[in-house]
């Protein structure tokens, strides 16, 4: 009997010191907490990844994160563009840019000290602008590049990590803020080798290409963002060969000129009529009505008593609703 008392203070003892010891190595970023935020509207709309945000059960960072460490925000980059340092809010600044009167003069690399690195090494598959997403078209805000499970992903650029987590639509996730005052994202990783507030240069490794959050498949979605809104890649970075286009790029309103067609893309969608019948055009099916009008295929199917797939006679009077 006192062997068993014995042992089991003892267990009591050994439980205590290692949760007293977990709460004096834990920092800011490593609070676990469901932060459920509405960020940028229209892109969460159009499952642009940044709807619903999970911070990440982080004991991956215990491998690569030193001890006891906490970053200094005054050692944040860019400073001059940036007076908020978040790790959780991908973007926190709700800066409108569509109208900006000012030019900036960004200076991506130098001569003595040229940094950039491809994010990462695979084809293009999708680009930044409008794309068919299930029944409706999308704006996508990134560059897709296909990739295997496993493979490394890049820092683009020198810089500190300010976000590295687990969220519901860009699954594990990274963001840099970098020296030269933007910021670039890389989503879907099975693995991150980063955490908030660590260094880095370009070319360094941080994550692992993978399928996570809404993904179709492995790949690296990558993008660029100027005080939290998405520039064009394409603009900045000649991907198939892996180098800048310019060591200098202007920021200006025109960057963001593609926020108006967003903008008109959704007023429009909100206004659009659907009629009560249509006739069908030559080789429709259930599922290409469906998805010209933004409905249903299985409901679509069930009004019309038509397989989804079938083909339907042209001039077929359909029902919509």
């Amino acid at each position: 009997m006192k062997l068993g008392r014995y042992l089991f203070l003892l267990f009591l003892f050994v439980t205590s010191i290692g949760s007293l010891r977990a709460q004096v190595i834990e920092d800011p970023d490593s609070i676990i907490v469901l932060d459920i935020e509405e960020e940028e509207e229209l892109e969460e709309e159009a499952s642009e990844y940044d709807s619903v945000i999970v911070s990440p059960n982080d004991k991956y960072w215990d491998f690569i994160r030193p001890r006891n460490f906490l970053f200094d925000t005054s050692y944040a980059p860019a400073n001059n563009f940036y007076s908020i340092w978040d790790t959780l809010t991908i973007n926190p600044y709700r800066i409108d840019l569509k109208a900006m009167n000012d030019t900036i003069q960004l200076v991506l690399a130098d001569y003595d000290d040229c940094s950039f690195h491809p994010p990462a090494i695979g084809d293009v598959t999708s680009l930044f602008g409008f794309r068919n997403w299930g029944r409706r078209q999308k704006f996508h805000f990134g560059t897709d590049i296909r990739m295997e499970v496993g493979d490394p992903v890049y820092a683009a650029f020198e810089g500190v990590v300010r976000v590295a987590k687990l969220s519901a639509d860009y699954g594990y996730v990274v963001l840099i803020r970098h020296n030269n005052g933007l910021e670039t994202l890389y989503a879907h990783f099975s693995q991150l080798l980063a955490y908030p507030g660590q260094p880095v240069k370009g070319g360094d490794i941080i994550g692992l290409a993978g399928s996570t959050g809404r993904s179709t498949g492995p790949h690296l979605h990558f993008e660029v963002r100027f005080k939290g809104e998405k520039v064009d890649p394409a603009l900045i970075i000649h991907f198939p060969s892996g180098s800048l286009l310019n060591d200098t790029f202007r920021v200006d309103k025109g960057c963001f000129k593609h926020l108006y067609e967003v903008q008109a893309a959704k007023l429009k969608a909100k206004h659009v009529k659907v009629p009560r019948y249509v006739k069908a055009r030559k080789n429709d099916t259930i599922l290409k009505i469906a998805n010209r009008y933004r409905l249903s295929p299985k409901r679509l199917s069930r009004l019309n008593g038509l397989k989804m797939k079938a083909k339907i006679k042209s001039g077929k009077r359909i029902r919509l609703r």
